[in-house]
């Protein structure tokens, strides 16, 4: 389970949730990571399943599994240069 005490400790998370482009709509995953995490830290249960969700250094599981699908196809993003 991934517990950032302050913004830098999350970069990595927030660097894949800003390059997924369901990063756009309201995303499970780090809605789940945001919401319950501190609360979760102290219940075995709730710890593990965060810890699927999102590892200790902050790598979001299912854009690791899904890379290809999920990113933002960075050819996109420069349209007009």
């Amino acid at each position: 389970m991934a517990y950032f005490s302050n913004g830098s400790e999350g970069m990595i998370f927030d660097y894949q949730c800003g390059r997924c482009k369901h990063g756009l709509s309201p995303c499970p995953i780090a809605y789940v990571q945001i919401t319950y995490n501190y609360d979760a830290c102290n219940i075995p249960v709730a710890r593990e399943i965060l810890e699927v969700l999102v590892k200790d250094h902050g790598t979001c599981t299912m854009f690791e599994m899904c890379k290809s699908d999920f990113e933002i196809d960075t050819n996109q993003l420069d349209l007009f240069t």
